[in-house]
């Protein structure tokens, strides 16, 4: 499956930042679970369309360069996903967000995710949720409905306020799991406190589902 708009940002980009490419301490063990995901085929490319699926987050403390009191967090880049590796040119920072005006603030050497709305939510909804995996599949994604898995509802599009309200609410008295976005076609977050945690619970639906 691919939605025609997969992909599409459809936050405000307006406050977006450009910087020099980021240093390997910042995403080095979010590019190791990164290359995990990608080998399994849970990040990639839809093809003939060449539009990138797939993205991964983790909280950071940007102070230093926005003192603000909201999460931040380091995330793959826009159109990403059909890269076997990332350097610091394909991470990106998000400073700021604002989830009633739909805008992300992002500093880095390109835009964030399509789905950074969605992740910034999910750590403004639980601080204990440090980690945010978001993957495609159909056959997981299948399986998770079928078997009743958390889920947002079918008329809930990818990258909206709507899909980012919808998840916080899960993850407000969760912190680890995984959900299914019925409205994203193959489309399932994993989130938890750490890497490996949130990595672990992609990989058993992985096992249960297929790939």
């Amino acid at each position: 499956m691919c939605p025609i708009d997969d992909g599409v940002i459809k936050y405000d980009r307006s406050q977006f930042e450009h910087s020099d490419a980021l240093s390997s301490d910042e995403f080095y063990e979010l590019e190791r679970w990164r290359n995990t995901l990608y080998n399994l085929k849970l990040i990639g490319e839809y093809l003939p369309e060449k539009i990138g699926y797939g993205n991964l987050s983790q909280r950071k403390d940007y102070r230093y360069l926005k003192k603000i009191e909201k999460p931040q967090f380091i995330i793959t880049g826009t159109q990403t996903g059909g890269l076997p590796e990332l350097n610091g040119e394909y991470y990106t920072r998000v400073l700021d967000f604002d989830l009633s005006k739909n805008q992300v603030n992002v500093n880095g050497p390109l835009e964030a995710s399509s789905e950074a709305l969605t992740h910034a939510a999910v750590y403004e909804g639980n601080p204990n949720i440090n980690v945010v995996f978001h993957i495609h599949s159909t056959p997981i994604w299948k399986g998770m409905i079928a078997e009743n898995y958390p889920a947002t509802a079918k008329e809930i599009p990818y990258g909206t306020l709507d899909m980012a309200n919808a998840v916080q609410e899960i993850v407000k008295v969760n912190d680890s799991g995984i959900i299914v976005m019925k409205g994203h076609d193959d489309g399932v977050i994993s989130f938890a406190n750490d890497l490996d945690t949130a990595g672990k619970l992609l990989l058993q639906v992985y096992d249960k589902f297929g790939g």
